[in-house]
């Protein structure tokens, strides 16, 4: 007849398996064109940027100073033995930290020139050269203040790569519940065209008897009833379907003619047996996290309390200087100097090291109270489901056992209708509790699968 007909192309349109998606293909499909994963790497991005923003205390630091002074003497000439100076003096300095002992280098080099027209004694060129290097040797010792921010930054780029595959699994956890509604809007319009199919045979059945003087009128309009309410249903199935495909399509990007979920609904899942308190305490990406932050401040408190450390410095160096009045001379002609010290200088009290030092390790107490509350938390949800998990598992049971019943049932009450022995309202109530006992087979399965979805993510097991 014309609507079996028209009911197959649906079930054809529909579950087309060349163009089904599995879950993994959902799962690539989702990363590859969403925009949320693009900006979840421009993050990664800014964060590599980040870290090597901390670096800049390695960059080579240049100056150039440039003076030019003119000295007219004519009225304190008393003082001086010139009337009328030029000085012109170029300064240029290079100086770099050398962040894997806390040192720092300076090289300089100094020019000058003294003219005055009238006498030739003050008509000179200085050069000088020198070298400067500062070592600590207790605050600051092998660089472990300078490197402080690098690295921070290391640790937090390790706890943003986790961070970014909690942010994806926790959208990804939501995209395939709603795939999962797919796999179960599907099931529904198969369902329910099959009871619509049914209730079509029955109607024609039913007339040709009534036709024949074999059933009475109520019989006819009994199913009439039975066949708008399955088309009803059918009816609000093929939306709730339409809807979602639709929704799925724009979130993937593709046409809607290829949204088909291929899942096994009914397929059981096998719940992790180990400790699952030692389980996440060890594997929880949460956790991994909270530990990585304890990384952080532990790494701040070495800093904290190396700050609170004398000052206590190496100083050398070096300078050849010369000065002729021939500026060539004056390089060729040089003076060495050189000089050791050392310069120490402490806060009394320390005030700021101290107080750095007990918040410091005040947010590492409360850290480790943190851990505390977030396994417990995790324990009490990864629990809680998989009881869950194991309930319906058992509901799924008794319904393939309620559907064998409904069955059975339904050929039992035709049976004795055909012989006369029963009513048409007692096989239409067979039919129809048939079709809601596998209906409300589809919805635990739903329910299920989503829970091994909520399982998964809470045991950082979904991706």
């Amino acid at each position: 007849m014309k609507l079996n007909l028209n009911i197959a192309v649906v079930l054809l349109l529909v579950f087309n398996n060349s163009q089904a998606m599995t879950q993994s293909e959902f799962i690539s499909h989702l990363k590859s064109t969403h925009p949320f994963f693009a900006q979840l790497n421009l993050n990664a991005q800014i964060k590599d940027i980040d870290k090597k923003a901390t670096t800049a205390n390695q960059d080579w630091v240049v100056g150039v100073d440039t003076n030019y002074k003119n000295e007219d003497a004519d009225n304190i000439s008393s003082v001086t033995t010139y009337s009328d100076l030029d000085t012109t003096s170029i300064d240029i300095s290079a100086t770099k930290k050398l962040i894997d002992s806390g040192s720092n280098i300076t090289f300089k080099h100094n020019w000058k020139e003294r003219n005055k027209a009238s006498t030739s004694t003050l008509n000179t060129n200085r050069n000088k050269f020198s070298i400067d290097y500062v070592h600590p040797l207790l605050k600051n010792k092998n660089g472990i203040n300078d490197r402080l921010s690098t690295d921070l930054a290391s640790i937090d780029i390790q706890i943003n790569n986790l961070d970014l595959i909690e942010k994806q699994e926790g959208f990804i956890k939501d995209k395939l519940k709603k795939f999962v509604d797919l796999a179960y809007a599907q099931q529904q319009i198969i369902i329910n065209n099959q009871r619509l199919d049914l209730a079509a045979q029955e109607l024609e059945l039913v007339k040709e008897k009534f036709n024949a003087s074999v059933v009475d009128k109520v019989d006819v309009l009994l199913q009439e009833d039975a066949y708008q309410g399955a088309k009803q249903q059918q009816l609000q199935a093929q939306q709730d379907l339409d809807l979602l495909r639709n929704e799925i399509a724009i979130i993937l990007n593709i046409d809607v003619s290829n949204v088909s979920a291929e899942i096994d609904l009914y397929k059981s899942y096998t719940v992790i047996n180990d400790n699952l308190n030692d389980y996440l305490s060890s594997k929880s990406r949460v956790l991994q996290i909270t530990d990585l932050n304890h990384n952080l401040l532990k790494r701040q408190l070495k800093s904290d309390k190396n700050e609170s450390e004398v000052e206590l410095n190496l100083n050398l160096g070096i300078i050849s200087e010369g000065e002729d009045t021939n500026y060539s001379d004056s390089i060729s002609s040089q003076s060495p100097t050189w000089n050791v010290g050392f310069g120490l200088s402490y806060p009394i009290g320390g005030t700021k090291a101290k107080s750095n030092i007990e918040k410091t390790q005040i947010k590492i107490t409360k850290l480790k109270q943190q851990r505390k509350e977030q396994l417990l938390d995790i324990f009490a949800q990864a629990k809680v489901l998989k009881q869950k998990i194991g309930h319906l598992s058992k509901m799924l049971d008794s319904n393939k056992v309620q559907i064998k019943i409904a069955k059975a049932r339904t050929v039992e009450e035709k049976s004795r209708y055909e012989n006369g022995n029963s009513q048409a309202s007692f096989v239409i109530s067979a039919q129809n509790n048939e079709q809601n006992v596998k209906l409300n087979y589809a919805q635990v399965a739903k329910n299920y699968q989503k829970s091994v979805i909520d399982f998964k993510a809470v045991v950082d097991q979904l991706l």
